[in-house]
């Protein structure tokens, strides 16, 4: 089964392209000459600082860890109920 559509350029107002890997010159040129920017909000710029900091900071603090386990260790860890109901409620 053979389709053929005719006349779709002419309904947009595009000229058909020429061979394979046509290109409108003239547009390549003026998009080669004009300047683009970008601006960026100061609420991304935040953003973009805030992921920054989180990606670099590590998922475990090494050093209150291993006091912890150190005080465990030695039988001097202490946490009082208070704490941890305060802790739960409360974040």
């Amino acid at each position: 089964m053979d389709i053929r559509v005719s006349g779709a350029y002419s309904a947009y107002n595009v000229p058909p392209a020429r061979g394979k890997h046509a290109v409108n010159r003239s547009n390549v040129e003026h998009t080669r000459s004009a300047s683009d920017s970008v601006s960026i909000s100061s609420q991304a710029s935040d953003y973009q600082v805030a992921r920054r900091a989180i990606q670099n900071t590590p998922d475990v603090r090494a050093d209150f860890v291993s006091r912890i386990k150190e005080q465990i260790a030695a039988g001097t860890y202490n946490v009082s109920a208070s704490d941890v109901a305060a802790r739960i409620f409360h974040g």
